[in-house]
């Protein structure tokens, strides 16, 4: 029994279960950006996509577009856009909100603006438009500090 309790303090007094040995300028590696394993799913660094994600906000904000068109299907959606990209010279989404894509038109930040914009897009030809609160990108007037 005693041989036990000796052994069991020598385990104790000569265990290794800090770090205080360790010299980080050893190591000759490079230290990971993420796990491997979401790397390997995301195809990129996790730590760079939720980063990025904080940046969504900042360059965004509310106000309005004008909605042209909606499908269940990718493919007419696809299709649809392309053929409105080539009409239309400001900028064109496809927005997936389930089950229905979206194409919508332009970044307004106020609903006169697309209003104006609407009529004219009736003179023009298209019917069935209508405008929509969205998150639209942000337009600066000077570079923003980094």
């Amino acid at each position: 029994m005693k041989i036990k309790y000796l052994i069991i303090l020598f385990n104790t007094l000569f265990a290794q279960d800090s770090l205080f040995w360790f010299d980080m300028s050893t190591v000759k590696d490079p230290i990971p950006l993420a796990p491997k394993v979401l790397d390997g799913i995301y195809g990129t660094s996790q730590i760079k996509v939720l980063d990025s994600l904080k940046d969504i906000r900042a360059t965004t904000r509310d106000g309005f577009r004008i909605q042209v068109f909606e499908t269940s299907s990718s493919e007419k959606a696809n299709s649809v856009f392309r053929k409105y990209k080539k009409k239309m010279v400001d900028s064109l989404y496809v927005i997936f909100d389930a089950p229905l894509y979206k194409i919508q038109y332009g970044n307004f930040s106020k609903k006169y603006e697309a209003e104006n914009v609407k009529k004219k897009l009736r003179q023009k030809g298209f019917k069935n438009i209508w405008i929509v609160r969205s998150r639209i990108e942000q337009k600066y007037l000077y570079k923003p500090l980094e």
